[in-house]
């Protein structure tokens, strides 16, 4: 009775068992019902994900990189090394993303993604990608060092339009000419954010500076991290929504692998980052500090579902959203004025959102009628 049961090669097994006398017919039922009962759970929990998928992950992107800030600023130690902050959230996130894999999905279909995984494919789609991100941020510090803070933000903004394009390039995703508006208003409510708290000495610091290293060092580099920026969302889009669709918590791991290599690679060419990991990574580190870790690696895999369940332009109205409660949180939590620009800024990002949302290209709202 047992072996007619239908599973996943569970019920010839089971016979063996049973023949052998190894196991008895009743504790096979129940555990072929357990076994029943919990694929019907993930089942179950998969549907529920994907109904409301987008718009979820969407907002808790925006909260996380909102209040990611102000964890970090108010629970890690002054001084700490950024190093040892990335690791550890990378290795975070390397373990959650294995624990749900692990646990949400059935032993074949765990059995199945292991197979079919190759170190070639890893490094082609995850580490050309992880290398990416890091040369992106290494161009925004030494340009952030060569330009004023003004002008880095209104070059660094152009990174969603650069998404956008790169998008339309790779993957033919067009826009309308209302969504067009809305990443132009977003473009400026990005700007009125990004202007906070900046004065004119900026640039007066800047003034004498030699007009060909501002351009060289300060304009170029960010420009480029911009632009391979918008390249990067694109690949990573591709991967996790292409016609065989990367599992993202598989692609959550592998770019955490990838990326932690990057960072160890940096270690061992910086003296200074050496030093101080030998006097100690984790000095002035309390218990708290680990939860602006763990928030960074669930920022991290949020990135990921977002990319797959929406796309990476809607990712960059999350971000942006994201500094509106940054902006929101300090003025609550630590007195930081609340300008006219950030309530104006504010309203130009839920107008933007809106506006992208309703009004996608025409062939697009034709397929949903039909």
């Amino acid at each position: 009775m047992v072996a007619e049961m239908d599973g996943a090669g569970w019920p010839r097994i089971a016979s063996v068992l049973i023949r052998c006398k190894m196991l008895t017919p009743s504790a096979a039922e129940k555990d072929m019902r357990w076994q029943r009962k919990g694929s019907a759970e993930i089942a179950y929990l998969r549907d529920a994900i994907s109904n409301h998928s987008s718009f979820l992950f969407l907002v808790l992107l925006a909260a996380q990189f909102g209040l990611q800030p102000l964890l970090t600023k108010q629970l890690l130690p002054r001084g700490h090394v950024p190093q040892v902050f990335l690791l550890s959230s990378n290795f975070s996130k390397i373990l959650i993303s294995l624990l749900i894999l692990l646990f949400g999905n059935t032993r074949d279909e765990v059995a199945d993604i292991a197979r079919s995984w190759s170190l070639r494919e890893s490094v082609l789609k995850a580490g050309l990608p992880a290398i990416m991100f890091s040369m992106q941020g290494w161009l925004l510090q030494v340009g952030q060092a060569h330009i004023d803070s003004l002008s880095f933000n209104l070059l660094n903004q152009t990174k969603t339009l650069s998404a956008a394009l790169m998008c339309y390039l790779l993957l033919g995703k067009r826009q309308s000419r209302v969504q067009c508006f809305a990443l132009v208003l977003l473009f400026v409510s990005a700007l009125l954010l990004g202007t906070k708290g900046f004065s004119s000495k900026s640039s007066r610091d800047t003034a004498g500076a030699d007009a060909g290293d501002a351009f060289f060092f300060g304009v170029l580099p960010v420009v480029t991290a911009a632009l391979s920026s918008g390249l990067t969302a694109a690949m990573t889009q591709r991967t996790l929504k292409g016609a065989q669709g990367r599992n993202s918590w598989l692609y959550s791991m592998e770019l955490s692998m990838w990326g932690s290599a990057c960072l160890l690679a940096g270690v061992c060419f910086s003296s200074d980052a050496r030093g101080r990991l030998v006097q100690g990574p984790y000095q002035g580190w309390s218990a708290l500090s680990v939860l602006p870790v763990m928030t960074q690696a669930v920022g991290g895999i949020l990135v990921g579902l977002v990319t797959k369940y929406s796309d990476s332009v809607k990712k960059g109205f999350a971000l942006v959203s994201g500094i509106v409660l940054t902006t929101l949180a300090q003025a609550v939590l630590e007195d930081a004025p609340l300008t006219s620009g950030h309530l104006i800024a504010a309203v130009l990002v839920a107008i933007s959102t809106v506006l992208h949302a309703e009004f996608p290209p025409v062939q697009l709202r034709k397929a949903k009628s039909i």
